[in-house]
């Protein structure tokens, strides 16, 4: 494999470090006891900035208004934007919305794509990403109690996810699910994206460790999800 780094890369890289040491280092001594969503404002004007710039959202798809980075390429620019805890944030490639965008835009549906996908890169809405639960494992990706049960068009999910990844800000929620509760442990799971809107879905934020993190508790009650719009199945079809 060829690891050597191209001239355009090179310049890009030179771009984002005059950024970082200009715009998002002289915040961070300031930052440390801002909430969540100061910070946020904060780095709004920054993030218009990067956009300018051309270098918004490196690995995220040319056609929603990333870079489309490759992999080795993209490697390069977090480990620039690893100096500052802002600076993914600042650029658009902040976890669990990096995740989820890759998800979204690989097996998404028509409709999953044109309501969340476009927002999501362009930094105007914000998901999160919902495994581990109260009584279970969340480093066990089989080991779920929270159902999401076929009933006509719907799926109805009820149950409890807790420290969900920027669940407290989270639009919408990627959260994994039993879809079969009596089948075998390593089958009937699947994969839902869930408006956190929806009726029957409560979030309520994690007052733990700080409040940057926003880590969240998502109850489900009857919360009932489109199966054209939420859900793909995962495991065991």
């Amino acid at each position: 494999m060829d690891f050597e780094i191209s001239e355009k890369m090179k310049i890009t890289l030179g771009m984002i470090e005059e950024f970082l040491q200009k715009e998002i280092y002289p915040l961070e001594p300031g930052s440390h006891d801002m909430t969540g969503k100061e910070l946020e404002a904060l780095l709004e004007a920054k993030r218009e900035k990067v956009k300018q710039m051309g270098l918004w959202a490196p690995n995220h798809p040319k056609e929603y208004g990333g870079m489309e980075l490759g992999l080795v390429d993209h490697g390069l620019v977090s480990e620039a934007l690893g100096g500052s805890f802002l600076a993914h944030y600042a650029f658009g490639c902040q976890a669990p919305d990096a995740g989820n965008i890759e998800i979204l835009h690989l097996y998404g549906n028509y409709d999953q794509k044109g309501r969340w996908l476009g927002p999501l890169v362009a930094g105007k809405i914000r998901s999160c990403f919902s495994m581990t639960e109260v009584e279970m494992p969340g480093s066990n990706p089989v080991m779920m109690e929270t159902t999401s049960v076929k009933d006509g068009d719907d799926y109805v999910i009820n149950g409890q996810k807790t420290w969900a990844s920027r669940g407290a800000y989270a639009h919408w929620l990627f959260g994994l699910f039993r879809t079969d509760p009596d089948s075998v442990r390593h089958h009937g799971l699947s994969f839902v994206l869930v408006d956190l809107e929806t009726e029957g879905v409560t979030v309520r934020p994690i007052e733990k460790l700080n409040n940057k993190a926003a880590f969240a508790e998502v109850f489900f009650d009857d919360a009932r999800v489109p199966v054209a719009r939420g859900c793909r199945d995962l495991i065991g079809r």
